[in-house]
């Protein structure tokens, strides 16, 4: 049986079993764990929630409460944050995303036991994110916070895994080699540097921007891709073709910069004052080049929410490679640095195969 936490501060005073929801109130049966909507008059709602309180809550409920507090939801989450996600190596952007779920989770279901929490409880509560996607993101997270329930002792097993992964379709549009022509016209040259580096090596966004010319030596491209360092510990040794070669001279302008992708700052810094993870004045940030390459694809009347972003590019990538160069998919995981053939594919899908011509070698029988 679900049993209420100690009040916070905030709600000290309040009936048990009632909480705040969005400009109202709201009641949860402490038996069944089912909630219901109480208006927005508090007067009302609290002397609702006392009247079923007496007719729900037995005295051996009370008692139960008074002996032993169980770990919440909340709990789990604390453990989680302390002793989990520290060693999953997340960018910042990665771990503010991810906190941002966590936030909501402890907002919304915080101050229920994890003991109590079934599977049903759960696939509800996945349901109520916004779309496929945020179910799945929020289901995700749900299971990394229930294992660590679960390795404390709290729990027998992690509801949130018996929950359903749901589908979705890709949203976002995928770049073609005439839109890439149209964006590139109208991006500045540091912009149109970082495109073509993407495009011949398949490197992401913010390894394109940390491309060092020393990473360029013995005929190869040295590349410890940033999403990979602290998972699959891919290292790439990308053989310097003419393409790679000639793209890194016209990369050496008249700025003095240790890096392939710079950019003259519009307003001079101490280095005191730079942005975070930033060690050249002309070194380029990745929010940077995704802010530049939407300002060139605008200027290329390519809009709407579904419009490419820089990252499509090295999914064109791939394709180009194989279909205008007869790569096998294979080969484009090796550039990709993906550890599964999947991956891969995902990027690989939506660009159309050419047609191949084959000659059938069967006769029909006499």
């Amino acid at each position: 049986m679900a049993m209420g936490r100690t009040r916070s501060k905030a709600r000290a005073g309040w009936p048990d079993n009632l909480y705040p929801n969005r400009d109202g109130f709201k009641y949860r049966n402490p038996k069944t764990g089912k909630e219901v909507w109480l208006g927005r008059d508090k007067a009302k709602a609290f002397e609702t929630a006392r009247q079923a309180n007496a007719l729900l809550v037995s005295p051996t409920d009370l008692l139960k409460r008074v002996v032993a507090a169980r770990e919440s939801v909340a709990d789990a989450v604390r453990i989680f944050r302390q002793d989990d996600a520290p060693g999953r190596g997340w960018k910042e952007s990665t771990a503010a995303e991810y906190e941002i779920v966590l936030r909501r989770i402890e907002k919304d279901i915080g101050d229920r036991e994890v003991a109590t929490f079934t599977v049903k409880d759960c696939a509800e509560y996945i349901r109520q994110a916004d779309g496929a996607r945020g179910r799945n993101t929020r289901r995700l997270v749900l299971t990394w916070v229930f294992a660590c329930a679960l390795q404390e002792g709290w729990i027998e097993f992690n509801p949130a895994e018996q929950t359903r992964k749901f589908t979705f379709e890709r949203q976002r549009q995928r770049l073609t080699k005439q839109a890439y022509g149209e964006i590139w016209a109208k991006a500045p040259a540091w912009v149109r540097n970082a495109m073509d580096l993407s495009l011949i090596t398949l490197l992401r966004r913010d390894d394109v921007v940390g491309v060092r010319f020393a990473d360029l030596r013995d005929n190869a491209l040295w590349i410890v891709p940033a999403k990979t360092d602290e998972s699959t510990l891919v290292k790439l040794q990308m053989k310097a073709t003419p393409a790679l070669l000639a793209l890194a001279a016209r990369c050496r302008d008249e700025v003095l910069s240790p890096y392939l992708i710079h950019r003259l700052p519009e307003k001079a810094r101490p280095s005191n004052k730079r942005a975070k993870g930033r060690d050249h004045h002309t070194q380029v940030m990745a929010d940077q080049l995704t802010r530049a390459f939407k300002e060139a694809r605008d200027a290329a009347g390519i809009t709407g929410p579904t419009a490419p972003t820089f990252h499509e590019i090295r999914s064109l990538g791939g394709a180009l490679l194989r279909t205008e160069c007869g790569w096998t998919e294979q080969q484009v995981q090796e550039l990709m640095g993906h550890a599964s053939p999947s991956m891969t594919q995902n990027y690989l899908e939506g660009h159309e195969m050419p047609w191949q011509e084959v000659t059938p070698g069967l006769s029909l029988p006499a």
